[in-house]
């Protein structure tokens, strides 16, 4: 399958958003649990989007153009959000990316589906149980994605992903496991994505609720 893929556009504020003529895949999860580098896998393009080893570091809504061929399905948005829960940055900026999350995710026409960011090795955090909560309340086409399957046993994927599911109270249908590395997941995660473009969704509820930030 052939990719084209281009960075778009940073977004701070959702003033700035772009015209809504695409469909748009949001990218959410904690800081530094691997969202760069899955994109940069997905669309086979190293470089593409900015890994860091400095948790917090993508501070903005960063729009990235997929087309793939024709024959595979029609251009869209990746959208990468800011990461969530890395305590180093100020409640303030937390809130700030908070409210822009929530509305974006909320609201926004084109956003077709969405996909949960979570680091295979661990057991979900509260604020990825938070995030998942809201996702199986809403109407949103929604995926939880286990990235780092590469730095656990083959063997124990499956059973980490059953952890996952409970853990989070989610369908297995809705998990996978994904590798930046080797590739794992790739084709899984890319027929999600296509099916997904299509998706229609009305309105949402707030994700997440006024609470203590965690």
């Amino acid at each position: 399958m052939r990719i084209t893929a281009e960075f778009v556009t940073s977004v701070a504020r959702l003033d700035q958003l772009p015209p809504e003529s695409l469909p748009e895949i949001a990218l959410t999860g904690r800081s530094n649990v691997g969202k760069s580098s899955m994109i940069n896998a997905l669309v086979g393009k190293p470089g593409l989007a900015r890994t860091s080893n400095t948790p917090g570091r993508t501070q903005t809504l960063n729009y990235y153009r997929i087309t793939p061929d024709e024959k595979t399905g029609k251009p869209f948005f990746l959208v990468d959000m800011p990461g969530y829960g890395f305590a180093a940055v100020s409640k303030w900026s937390r809130a700030q990316w908070q409210d822009i999350v929530e509305q974006y995710l909320d609201a926004r026409p084109m956003l077709c589906g969405i996909v949960q960011i979570i680091d295979l090795r661990h057991l979900p955090q509260p604020l990825d149980h938070t995030m998942a909560q809201w996702l199986r309340g809403s109407d949103r086409r929604y995926v939880i994605v286990g990235t780092k399957a590469d730095k656990v046993a083959k063997t124990k994927v499956p059973g980490l992903l059953t952890q996952v599911t409970q853990s989070l109270n989610v369908d297995s249908q809705d998990t996978m496991a994904f590798s930046a590395q080797t590739g794992f997941g790739r084709d899984q995660l890319w027929r999600w994505v296509i099916n997904a473009t299509n998706a229609i969704h009305p309105e949402h509820p707030k994700i997440f609720p006024d609470q203590g930030n965690q």
